[in-house]
């Protein structure tokens, strides 16, 4: 084969793949061949094959270039241990003592020796979006000079900081269970592969990707299945033909993922369908890492709700007195284990505790912030928890203005029905407000406040940076 030629890498490739066929403790690169043993004694029989397959193509090894039985090697950029992979220590401190870029040429150099490691680097796209605006519009060899701001210059050295800080990455091994693991912002895309060892979830290999601006305009619920597709996409050569868990921390794509079809959008089918090809077991990262059977101990655990201070309350309040004349509650009391009392109606087989006024809204938030269940799915987990009256208005209220809850939402648009309005008496004693966006960002902002006076029809449009 004659070397020089495009083809000739690709055609030696082949051709050291056929050598080295049915080896499957070989990683054969170009001329570089990696061999992995269990032990000294399973080397040398390794050694002894490869060499024999080598020979019976007539091919020959440079032994002052060659290395046998090392538990550390360097392969390709990286250094090989027993326990995974990591990048090479020599590597890492050049990265630490690069300068500050000069150029827009310079930077797009420093980024690509950056991201020759970007499968250690957790959510490199998101970490490094500040970096890569100077690249935007820029040619290949461009001179220009970069105008450097203070946070712009704090991104630099944090992401030099980065690799110095690489993770150690396991080996792929297909006899552990495999999950993937998967995240979506405003800006960006995460992921990581792993693999259950030692009693711990190991990283495989870290995946992050920049949404551009028309996905950056996608419900949460599109961005988040736009997060699992790529992944699996990216992920695809350790995932075919193996069993993997997805976790998301976006609890309405579990459901989507066992409804029909039909019931997808456009852009949301296909996606759908090339992730249900590999995987169709789904979980949410709350509902694996916290206690899901009974909310009551959940919010006990995640938040600084004090029963003993309930119980205090419900010493001086005024509702609770009223409801001990109400037939249909048989109000008992509980012995904290602080001695105190805390109030409990047990007219069926639940134990309901009666929450004062003053606690009544720390408690929603912390049930309505668990997964964001809607109006309906919470009324109803209120009111299996807890008792206090009107707890059906105060929830219905709540939940459609708690602003969390709303951005977890997917988007849709409430058509409201058009009608006349009533005159009003005066300029500004009646005023029509809505908020509109995400719209594309414009000197920082994303959304917009329109007010208009039912009298006057003045129109006033304040731009947001956020809601």
């Amino acid at each position: 084969m004659s070397f020089g030629l495009k083809t000739a890498p690709s055609t030696f490739q082949r051709f050291i793949h056929e050598v080295l066929r049915g080896l499957n403790f070989v990683f054969p690169y170009l001329d570089d061949i990696l061999i992995a043993s269990k032990s000294n004694k399973e080397h040398e029989i390794h050694l002894n094959l490869v060499l024999e397959r080598l020979k019976t193509f007539g091919l020959r090894i440079n032994i002052s270039k060659s290395v046998f039985a090392v538990e550390e090697i360097e392969f390709l950029g990286y250094l090989i241990t027993p326990q995974g992979s990591r990048p090479l220590p020599d590597r890492v401190q050049a990265i630490m003592n690069y300068k500050r870029p000069e150029n827009i040429q310079d930077l797009r150099t420093f980024l690509g020796t950056l991201n020759f490691y970007r499968r250690y680097l957790k959510d490199a796209a998101k970490n490094q979006a500040l970096l890569h605006e100077y690249l935007k519009g820029s040619k290949t060899k461009d001179k220009r000079k970069i105008q450097w701001t203070d946070e712009a210059e704090k991104q630099f050295e944090k992401r030099k900081n980065d690799l110095a800080n690489a993770t150690l990455l396991s080996f792929p091994n297909s006899e552990l269970p495999l999950s993937l693991f998967t995240d979506a912002s405003d800006t960006a895309i995460g992921a990581v592969l792993q693999q259950y060892e030692n009693s711990t979830w190991q990283p495989i290999a870290f995946y992050s990707k920049k949404l551009n601006d028309t996905q950056q305009n996608h419900s949460t619920f599109d961005r988040e299945l736009l997060g699992i597709y790529l992944s699996v996409k990216h992920f695809k050569h350790y995932l075919e033909g193996r069993t993997f868990t997805i976790y998301t921390d976006h609890k309405p794509l579990i459901f989507a993922f066992h409804q029909k079809l039909d019931k997808a959008g456009p852009r949301q089918a296909p996606q759908f369908n090339y992730i249900s090809q590999f995987s169709t077991d789904i979980k949410c990262i709350k509902g694996e890492n916290n206690i899901v059977a009974d909310t009551l101990s959940r919010v006990t655990e995640v938040s600084s709700i004090d029963y003993d201070q309930i119980a205090d309350a419900q010493t001086q309040d005024e509702e609770l007195k009223s409801l001990q004349t109400i037939t249909s509650l048989n109000l008992k009391e509980y012995h904290l284990p602080s001695g105190k009392y805390l109030r409990c109606d047990t007219s069926t087989s639940k134990i309901w505790p009666y929450i004062p006024q003053a606690f009544r809204k720390q408690i929603f938030h912390h049930i309505q912030g668990l997964s964001h269940p809607g109006i309906k799915s919470t009324i109803k987990l209120m009111n299996s928890k807890f008792i206090w009256p009107s707890i059906k208005k105060d929830v219905q209220l709540w939940t459609r203005t708690f602003i969390p809850c709303q951005k977890a939402k997917i988007n849709r648009h409430t058509k409201t029905k058009l009608d006349e309005y009533e005159v009003s008496s005066g300029r500004f004693f009646v005023v029509h407000i809505d908020l509109i966006g995400p719209l594309p960002p414009s000197t920082g902002n994303n959304y917009c406040l329109t007010c208009i006076d039912r009298f006057s029809s003045w129109m006033e449009a304040i731009p947001l940076d956020n809601i």
